[in-house]
């Protein structure tokens, strides 16, 4: 009989389940994320995909991870923030929810926090001590390791609020309730606001779309639509300066950038890359900037790695 490691990784769009063994993904899926569903109702339901994936082979869970995409209280494997979605996440106990099912340990921590670790001990980041992790798509995660350890600070916000840092006094207001954050100027929730807002959205193409995303944004972009090209410039400058703040702000070695906009790398990479060397108080040679080479499973890895070190 295998053992295994479950991990569950709740995203904006997607939920995934990985089962690890010896550092290994053994077993994936993707689930979507129906975030707008009571949290209990949905965890149950993830629960009913574990059980499938473990009737595959001869698996034995020998621990859980869940990633989660707001403030986590990693010691006492709690969630403290109220999220836009998984509405109810606050009030669960996701360890005695894995003991419950499961008949095991688990650990809890931020999905950005997770995938960092990840990175760190199986990607882009292997080797290094000191690394900031950005995540683009639905909203934008980041993370921090200084000096060889995840930042997490007094109330476990460090290093995870990257897109919600105002860039932009003038801006909208948030859907954390600040001004202007980089997610409220550049995310994939925020883009369709952004269009419409536009004298030129019903003359372009994206007026059409039942669904504004950057994949659509990016390949109307390329075909020479104006909105687009024009959204798509803006939206690499908020992620630029975000990734310049988080330079400045954490001083690290590399700059990891992920998510599911990265098939997109060979633009977005060389246009951060420039405004880094234009913008930032540091020489080219001081920071990489490296797209993640696990985007799909590194937060899944990087609670595999945390409950590794809580055990050992």
């Amino acid at each position: 009989m295998k053992e295994v490691f479950v991990g569950i990784d709740f995203g904006g769009t997607r939920i995934k389940i990985g089962l690890v063994g010896d550092g290994e993904i053994l077993e994936d899926l993707n689930m979507e994320a129906a975030a707008e569903q009571d949290f209990e109702y949905r965890l149950n339901e993830v629960g009913a995909e574990i059980h499938r994936l473990l009737a595959r082979r001869d698996y034995r869970v020998t621990g859980m991870g869940f990633a989660f995409p707001g403030i986590v209280n990693f010691y006492q494997g709690t969630i403290l923030s109220r999220y836009v979605k998984y509405p109810g996440a606050e009030n669960t106990d996701l360890r005695a929810w894995a003991n419950r099912h499961f008949g095991v340990p688990a650990v809890v921590e931020n999905d950005a926090r997770a995938a960092l670790i990840g990175e760190w001990k199986h990607g882009a980041g292997v080797g290094s001590t000191d690394l900031v992790l950005v995540t683009l798509g639905t909203g934008v995660g980041t993370g921090a390791l200084v000096n060889g350890a995840p930042l997490r600070g007094k109330n476990f916000l460090g290093g995870n609020l990257g897109g919600h840092m105002t860039i932009n006094v003038d801006g909208a207001v948030c859907n954390c309730g600040n001004i202007g954050c980089v997610e409220s100027e550049g995310s994939t929730w925020a883009l369709k606001r952004i269009a419409e807002a536009s004298p030129d959205f019903s003359a372009s193409k994206l007026a059409g779309l039942d669904l504004i995303d950057f994949k659509a944004l990016f390949e109307l972009a390329e075909e020479g639509d104006p909105l687009a090209a024009k959204l798509r410039d803006r939206c690499l400058k908020v992620w630029s300066l975000c990734v310049i703040n988080l330079i400045h702000a954490y001083d690290p070695a590399k700059v990891i950038v992920g998510g599911g906009i990265m098939k997109s790398s060979h633009i977005i990479l060389p246009y951060i890359r420039q405004m880094i060397d234009k913008h930032a108080w540091i020489t080219p040679a001081d920071v990489a900037l490296v797209a993640a080479v696990r985007p799909e499973h590194a937060g899944i890895l990087g609670v595999y790695e945390l409950l590794k070190q809580t055990n050992s």
